[in-house]
């Protein structure tokens, strides 16, 4: 697992996930790309996951602890090109329901201004 964490515009953020998220070395790196995000009220957070193709389900508890840590302070997250295996999980656990997904990059970016 890999990630990039990139300013798209001046008030959005992009974290970009690649590889498989799984229990071991992939939730360590999500943890450490986690910690370098600081929620605040002008938080703009677009998490990515064009490169993702395994995910566990304690990754997606921290995607959406992080995403509710936002919320609470007044920022707002949302999701991007979740396919495959990534989106199943997501679909099973109920995310859509409380995180907005979106098919692109741009399309979350634009939900977010």
């Amino acid at each position: 697992m890999s990630y990039d964490l990139r300013t798209k515009t001046e008030n959005v953020t992009v974290l970009d996930l690649n590889g498989e998220l799984d229990r071991h070395v992939g939730l360590k790196k999500l943890t450490a790309a986690i910690g370098k995000i600081k929620p605040s009220s002008r938080t703009r957070l677009v998490l990515n996951f064009k490169g993702v193709t395994y995910i566990c389900s304690e990754a997606v508890g921290l995607v959406c602890a992080l995403t509710e840590e936002i919320r609470k302070v007044g920022g707002r997250a949302a999701c991007c090109a979740l396919t495959g295996l990534p989106r199943d999980v997501f679909d099973i656990l109920g995310v859509s329901k409380i995180l907005p997904l979106h098919a692109t990059e741009e399309d979350a970016t634009k939900a977010l201004r």
